[in-house]
């Protein structure tokens, strides 16, 4: 009769062994403004200068992490200290020059590099890759090459298209909800801007199919397929080719706004989130941290003057 207790505590141990850390703290990393159309005019033309749009923090903040900014051009020891200290890294959409050996290119490679090897050495540290990060984390994944292809994916709201023999395989919809996968895989409610894509074709023949499990796919205007969403096959690392943070936070395209489209993209944050309380990193000193939250630097509002972004956060590096 003592058998249901025992294994109460031994599943409550569990538990808290899988979600251990109720104050995650997230790196979400700067990039450079020059290569970014529309915001490079309303900061001096140098660079000196990254950024990161708010609206990566706030989806963060709403499912419940705090974030610290990771700079670009930074040396390696800088990047090792990031991810020992942070529970995860969020990689951001924008635009960048395919080249690992400077600006956001470089450090994505850099922290994919160490997070990959912390996690063979049996620590737990995910990384989420957005629009330009799924395109990074591929390149990072293969040394630098460059797989993608042009296409055109701009003001696109569609819904997702589930490989079938993935349906088992994948971690994100092995735990989704039952009304967020149909919502997703039905609705147009992924939030696609972007003119680089990966084909299935690139995906096998640059030899990504090792590393990844292409989970979904899509058709870009020109009904070219191309592969919305990567899981890592033996790492906590995911990538998404669309955009969840746009259909709360963003106003300035054609973005969905309704609340089916905000209700399942939401997931994609908690569940990365959740990612990050399965380690527990952390900040030698309360100080340091208190230092490098993002709650240091002022948001600008340039929704008025770009299409892009309602509030954007720079940096003077």
């Amino acid at each position: 009769m003592y058998i249901p207790v025992i294994l109460t505590l031994i599943l409550s141990f569990v538990v808290k062994l899988t979600i251990c850390n109720e104050r995650p703290v997230i790196g979400i990393l700067t990039q450079e403004v020059n290569w970014s159309s529309s915001l490079r005019n309303l900061v001096p033309l140098n660079h000196s200068y990254s950024y990161i749009a708010a609206s990566y923090v706030k989806s963060i903040e709403a499912s419940g992490g705090r974030v610290v900014p990771v700079f670009t051009n930074r040396t390696t020891e800088y990047y090792m200290d990031v991810v020992n200290k942070v529970n995860g890294i969020l990689v951001p959409g924008g635009g960048c020059a395919f080249n690992i050996s400077f600006g956001i290119s470089q450090s994505t490679n850099e922290i994919f590099h160490f997070a990959k090897r912390i996690n063979d050495d049996g620590d737990h540290f995910p990384i989420l890759g957005i629009c330009l990060g799924f395109e990074l984390l591929l390149i990072s994944s293969i040394d630098g090459i460059n797989p993608l292809t042009r296409c055109n994916s701009n003001n696109e709201n569609l819904p997702l298209n589930l490989i079938p023999t993935m349906e088992d395989k994948s971690v994100l919809f092995k735990t989704m909800p039952k009304d967020v996968r149909n919502i997703l895989l039905t609705e147009p409610v992924t939030a696609n801007h972007h003119n680089n894509c990966i084909t299935y074709t690139n995906f096998t023949s640059m030899k990504l199919d090792q590393f990844w499990n292409p989970i979904t796919v899509n058709k870009d205007e020109h009904n070219l397929t191309f592969i919305s969403m990567v899981e890592a096959k033996n790492y906590p690392f995911a990538g998404l080719q669309f955009h969840p943070e746009k259909n709360a936070y963003e106003w300035r395209r054609n973005d969905p706004h309704s609340w089916s489209a905000i209700y399942s993209t939401r997931y994609f944050y908690d569940w990365f989130v959740n990612e990050c309380r399965k380690n527990k990193h952390r900040y030698i000193k309360q100080s340091t941290l208190e230092n490098e939250l993002i709650y240091n630097y002022p948001t600008t509002y340039v929704g008025k003057l770009i299409p892009t972004f309602e509030q954007v956060y720079f940096f003077n590096e």
